[in-house]
């Protein structure tokens, strides 16, 4: 098992982490150490696997398969993940949201099933369907790296081709896009 100290020193000899580590940060630093132990644990062997997994979330962007990138490319989804954006945007701290209700609720308005919204926001931060709980990710990856990736793949999505999806998909079948499959969103008429 990995500790908080021998990760800490691996950071610092990989130099993802400054030595010594600043006083005022070194509260912020514990926490972050603490919250990947927890999402990741027991998914890495060694610290290495560990220094990579944390290379990994300091990137600014992800790689997306090709076939992936394609599911997402339709309106609903580009909006969707816009406003997972700007949801993350307005929350002062990624620690302890309700990502669950959130992001059904956000995924209701473009009436994206919840479960697939949540992997295309999976998808689009990670670039995998696997991996921690989003609640874990969010605030290891912090509000600036979401909003980044983000971006990163609404571009890719509104550029090129644009949001025109493949008409066939592999082994020559019709290519399915992640698409509205819910009723409209209710309205309120209590008012």
């Amino acid at each position: 098992m990995i500790t908080a100290s021998a990760l800490g020193e691996a950071m610092q000899t990989a130099g993802l982490l400054a030595r010594p580590v600043p006083a005022g940060d070194a509260a912020a630093v514990e926490r972050w150490i603490a919250t990947f132990l927890e999402a990741y644990g027991d998914r890495v062997r060694s610290l290495d696997d560990a220094v990579a997994q944390v290379r990994a979330l300091r990137a600014e962007a992800v790689i997306v398969p090709a076939l992936e990138l394609e599911r997402l490319r339709n309106r609903a989804v580009l909006f969707f993940l816009d406003a997972v954006g700007q949801y993350v945007a307005d929350q002062p701290e990624l620690r302890g949201l309700p990502l669950d209700a959130d992001l059904a609720v956000i995924a209701q308005e473009f009436r994206l099933d919840p479960d697939a919204a949540r992997g295309a926001v999976r998808m689009a931060i990670m670039g995998t369907h696997d991996g921690p709980p989003l609640e874990l990710l969010f605030p290891l990856l912090g509000h600036d790296r979401i909003m980044m990736r983000i971006g990163a793949i609404n571009s890719h999505l509104l550029h090129g081709r644009g949001l025109v999806p493949l008409a066939v998909g592999p082994g020559g079948k019709p290519f399915r896009t992640l698409e509205p499959t819910l009723d409209a969103a209710p309205t309120d008429k209590s008012t």
